[in-house]
């Protein structure tokens, strides 16, 4: 049974093509001869093509008009001769419709380009009765005074009869020459476009026959390529979704290390401001360089995971190159000295201040000086900074030279990615996650910048860095003073952080630069202590369980109360990059985990805003 099932279906599938094409030429059929009877209807039949191509008057009617309007001025004449309508308003009134005509007929003969000779002797016949009409109205207006003058006025516009019939007639003729013209055009264009239409037909019947007889293996094509390009967007949703997930993963862990890592920061930098002894300020040393190793490895996490998404953005400020590369020099003075290492700075030429991401800048530099004082066990590590205004917009080269082992040339596009080591075994020499110079690639990206990279083995390594920046012009910084205060108080400052951890760490760096603070975990205890308690400046928190950080702002800046006005500080493992709507009432915003000087500063300056007094400690 089975047999001959196969059997039949081996003996069907032949007939099915030729079946197919029967179908479609009887489907065809109908439509072809529906459109021929169409083409030979409004083509070839005479009636339409008699009814399309019928003469009509154009240029011949302005003219019959100008000879209707003239002969009625005759006969108004006569009428006014005769006595019979002395009405010498209705001849001024015929004499002007005539003068329009002949203004009408004017514009038409400017329309007769393509017979030149008739337009230049008609053009002469309007001048001729122009300058009769000039020439009748001083007789026309002196009628009323002399009605002998009539018989004069008639004469001389009978003289003129022959200039407005031959006019109307030669354009008549001109008329009927043009429509001729077009009537054999137009039937001989109805002609080409009837065996056009034929033509088209033809083809359109021979496509879809092909397209019948293809049918099957197109189908059966487009099943393999849907089939394909099924698999394949399958295989790039599940790449899209672990990169995704790896990114937000990192993102995740990157943020929830913030916050007990402020702890631990703001801890160990409390503590190297106390004497002890020689043992314990190594202790604290070694835990104050252990702390901010692992605040860069957690900052590279977060900024991989926010340029992948596409979600890093730059913050433009004024900043002065060389002291930015000075700053970067001292940063990384006491590693490189460690290892015996010269670390030179060269600024030498940059003598304008400039717009655009110094922190940015910083972190870009900051991963290429690490890299290179890593990798170079002896000679010198050249860090140098250029400004090109010589174009717009101006460009900041950074030249990071290094005398280490350098990269083999096969090796150099590695480097560039994320988590590579190239010496990935068990007892490799130096230690890192990978992740310096991914970061640093993205982030000249996100500057449109160039990045370059030239390496020699045992030579060392140069990475050029170029970052379009705009220039500043040199202003004279301002002088604020700060008013002494009348009462001599302390100032205070509000702490809001549903961590304890960060609260106490917060308080007690508060503490220390002299002013008085007060720590609560919640934004509803804030805002009912606000409600009877003066204070001059508040650190938040942003994401907190119930109301959060942007809820207590909104509510603070519409209630009035002691602490009215207060600068707001956010300080949070989600600081936002860019200023927004949200953001607006925001004095500064501080991203965790928060150094002493950097809080100091932004506190500093919330207080000067406040114009309380400067009673910070240096």
């Amino acid at each position: 049974m089975a047999d001959q099932v196969v059997h039949h279906q081996i003996i069907r599938r032949p007939l099915r093509r030729p079946l197919y094409i029967i179908v479609w030429l009887a489907a065809l059929a109908a439509p072809v001869a529906a459109v021929g009877y169409l083409l030979y209807a409004n083509l070839l039949n005479p009636r339409v093509t008699q009814q399309l191509t019928a003469t009509y008057d154009s240029f011949y009617w302005d003219a019959a008009q100008l000879q209707i309007a003239y002969g009625r001025l005759e006969n108004q004449l006569l009428l006014y001769k005769a006595g019979v309508d002395s009405d010498y308003t209705k001849i001024q009134l015929r004499l002007q419709v005539v003068q329009s005509k002949v203004g009408v007929v004017t514009v038409s003969t400017r329309m007769l380009g393509s017979q030149k000779a008739l337009a230049q002797r008609q053009q002469g016949e309007l001048d001729s009765l122009n300058a009769l009409l000039t020439s009748i109205e001083p007789d026309v207006d002196a009628l009323q005074r002399d009605p002998a003058r009539v018989a004069q006025i008639i004469a001389v516009l009978r003289a003129h009869w022959t200039e407005v019939n031959d006019l109307a007639l030669s354009r008549r003729f001109a008329d009927i020459a043009d429509r001729e013209a077009l009537n054999r055009d137009f039937i001989e264009k109805r002609r080409l476009l009837f065996v056009a239409g034929l033509v088209l037909m033809l083809l359109s019947t021979a496509s879809t026959a092909l397209l019948v007889l293809n049918g099957r293996r197109r189908t059966n094509l487009i099943r393999q390529q849907d089939a394909a390009l099924e698999a394949e967007h399958q295989a790039s949703r599940a790449a899209r979704e672990a990169s995704l997930a790896k990114d937000t993963f990192l993102g995740m862990i990157s943020h929830e290390l913030r916050t007990p890592l402020h702890a631990i920061v703001s801890s160990v930098e409390l503590l190297g401001f106390n004497f002890h002894s020689d043992g314990d300020s190594k202790i604290i040393r070694r835990l104050e360089t252990a702390a901010r190793h692992l605040e860069a490895q957690m900052k590279d996490l977060t900024d991989y995971a926010r340029l992948g998404a596409g979600k890093l953005e730059l913050r433009h400020e004024h900043f002065d190159p060389r002291e930015l590369l000075a700053s970067i020099v001292d940063e990384h003075h006491v590693a490189a000295l460690a290892k015996q290492l010269r670390l030179d700075g060269d600024a030498q030429g940059v003598a304008a201040r400039v717009d655009s991401d110094p922190h940015r800048i910083r972190q870009i530099v900051n991963n290429l000086v690490t890299n290179a004082i890593r990798y170079t066990e002896k000679g010198a590590v050249n860090v140098r900074f250029a400004l090109d205004a010589a174009h717009a917009p101006a460009v900041l080269s950074i030249t990071v030279r290094d005398t280490g082992p350098g990269v083999p040339h096969a090796q150099i596009p590695l480097i560039f990615k994320e988590f590579t080591q190239l010496d990935s075994s068990r007892s490799r020499r130096y230690e890192g996650a990978g992740m310096g110079l991914a970061i640093v690639q993205g982030l000249v990206d996100l500057f449109g910048g160039q990045l370059e990279i030239e390496s020699r083995l045992g030579e060392g390594t140069t990475f050029t860095i170029s970052i379009p920046v705009a220039l500043v012009e040199l202003a004279a910084p301002p002088q604020t003073v700060v008013p002494a205060p009348d009462d001599g108080a302390r100032p205070r400052v509000l702490i809001v952080d549903d961590n304890e951890l960060v609260r106490e760490s917060l308080r007690e760096m508060i503490e220390h630069m002299g002013c008085d603070a007060a720590a609560l975990g919640s934004a509803d205890e804030a805002i009912g202590w606000l409600d009877t308690h003066h204070c001059d400046v508040v650190l938040l928190d942003l994401h907190m369980p119930g109301r959060d950080g942007y809820a207590f702002i909104e509510e603070f800046t519409a209630r009035s109360g002691p602490a009215a006005g207060a600068p707001v500080i956010v300080v949070s493992a989600y600081a936002p990059e860019q200023p927004s709507d949200e953001t607006t009432a925001f004095f500064d915003c501080l991203a965790k985990p928060v150094h002493y000087e950097v809080l100091r500063e932004a506190v500093q300056r919330a207080l000067t805003t406040r114009m309380r007094p400067d009673v910070m400690r240096g």
